[in-house]
């Protein structure tokens, strides 16, 4: 009997990475753990990618496109002027930024998110592109260098474990620098080598799970934005409790309202551990004593927003 073929979801694209722009000095990408900017050799091939909420990809400065690194999460070093644990931060980005080849980065001392210099600009790498994510950024696998091979610009490309596990992506994942945050769109055996890689990294206390504050086993009190800058948490979870608080609430007593109140900027549909469909309101649990997950992260399979 024929094996079955493996069907190749993804689409190789060539180009440049760009984390500063050279006319607007001051004003570049500001890039972080999982998203970077990207100058495709062919724009055309982006156009035509698959749009997971019916957005279009949103073209920046110099035709660079925004990249967000699928599969992951890291910690905010900015969102909505405003951070997480700064410390694993920027270790993050830093190493992402080392991985792909940039060489000595400088920030600009006033503007901290904002790259001054790098030893190597642009670099020459590649995308393995799964679509267009709801904000208009490109969703894929991060690569440096010569994908090599016999696919060509825009072709077809299957991605297994191998592969998966030779993109920054995953690199970061390992580190302990970046949580999984695991959407429908991916792959299955992707999504199970990624939790898996996880779930390695927690149980070794790479990078910053020693350091996780909300987790299953840990419950925060959190009563205001002044609380939330030197934690880690899973930053889906974070993004919502800074807009929560920005919203003008006080303490966690209204917050499992709040996100149940728009199910699709804040109570994300997802896939939860035991088969059932459920949503985001379904990963943490909030107490007069605090806030604690119920599950893993990855352990839940979200779904893009809906066109």
């Amino acid at each position: 009997m024929p094996r079955p073929v493996r069907k190749a979801r993804y689409t190789l694209i060539t180009g440049e990475y760009y984390i500063l722009y050279p006319d607007l000095p001051r004003n570049g990408p500001q890039p972080d753990g999982d998203t970077i900017n990207f100058l495709p050799d062919n724009e055309d091939i982006v156009q035509n990618l698959p749009r997971f909420s019916g957005r279009g990809p949103d073209r920046k400065h110099l035709g660079t496109f925004s990249v967000r690194f699928e599969g992951i999460d890291a910690l905010e070093t900015h969102f909505m002027n405003r951070h997480q644990n700064l410390a694993f931060a920027e270790r993050a980005r830093n190493r992402m930024l080392e991985l792909m080849g940039f060489g000595r980065v400088e920030f600009w001392p006033r503007q901290p998110n904002n790259v001054q210099s790098a030893e190597h600009h642009p670099v020459r790498g590649y995308l393995i592109a799964n679509g267009i994510e709801s904000n208009g950024r490109l969703l894929g696998l991060v690569y440096p260098g010569d994908p090599g091979g016999d696919v060509p610009d825009g072709g077809p490309i299957f991605v297994g474990t191998d592969r998966l596990e030779a993109s920054v992506n995953v690199q970061l994942v390992r580190e302990g620098l970046a949580y999984a945050e695991l959407y429908g769109t991916m792959p299955l055996d992707l999504i199970r080598r990624t939790r898996k890689l996880v779930k390695g990294a927690r149980h070794a206390g790479e990078g910053f799970w020693r350091s996780e504050s909300v987790g299953r086993k840990g419950r925060k009190q959190l009563k205001g934005l002044g609380e939330l800058p030197e934690l880690v948490m899973f930053p889906k979870l974070y993004r919502r409790l800074v807009k929560y608080f920005l919203d003008g609430y006080e303490g966690l007593s209204d917050f499992d309202t709040w996100i149940r109140a728009d199910p699709v900027a804040r109570d994300d549909r997802a896939l939860l551990p035991d088969g059932e469909m459920g949503n985001l309101h379904d990963l943490y649990d909030v107490s007069p004593r605090g806030i604690k997950l119920r599950y893993q992260p990855e352990d839940l399979m979200f779904e893009p927003d809906p066109q």
